[in-house]
């Protein structure tokens, strides 16, 4: 099970982040999780896999088929990852990531969120399950930044503009205008 990990991105300590696709710039704090599989919840009597897999992972099974398929999240052709984490995202220390999810670009997940559904770009989440807290910019700007995907610019690019990176509106105008 491997992943991809995007320039400049980085991985705090004890953090289990298999099956994952990671951008650019990102931060991920220490003690994070990707967790893989899900059990049957709604009509089921059990969530037990002796009552829906094959696999025996108890040591045995009721069932000669399997009924219900855990890591039901289909793999793309050449692609070994389940969970796609975007670029310049922040995810604070002890978040899980459930199986299937996709991170937007520019998001920030707070720290101890579980994070069970795919999170837009340039939002700040937390809580569980995380919810949005609110967006990181405008809307303009949010455009903006996602038009100029400043993250795929060559590194040369992206220092002599840093000193812009303070502050969203010098960076806009700066760009938008040349000043």
């Amino acid at each position: 099970m491997s992943s991809e990990l995007g320039f400049a991105s980085y991985i705090g300590e004890s953090s289990n982040l298999k099956k994952c696709k990671i951008g650019k710039y990102t931060s991920i704090g220490p003690d994070v999780k990707c967790v893989f599989g899900n059990h049957p919840t709604h009509t089921f009597v059990s969530t037990h896999p002796a009552f829906f897999s094959t696999r025996q992972q108890s040591g045995f099974t009721f069932v000669e088929e399997q009924l219900f398929d855990e890591f039901a999240i289909p793999l793309e052709k050449g692609k070994p990852y389940t969970i796609e984490i975007g670029n310049d995202v922040w995810i604070g220390a002890r978040v899980t990531i459930l199986d299937g999810v996709k991170i937007g670009d520019g998001a920030i997940i707070a720290s101890g969120s579980l994070v069970n559904r795919d999170i837009e770009p340039y939002t700040i989440v937390g809580g569980i399950p995380a919810k949005e807290i609110k967006k990181r910019f405008k809307q303009e700007h949010i455009e903006f930044l996602k038009a100029l995907a400043w993250w795929e610019k060559d590194y040369e690019w992206i220092k002599s503009k840093s000193h812009l990176f303070h502050d969203i509106e010098e960076l806009s105008n700066y760009i938008d205008h040349g000043s």
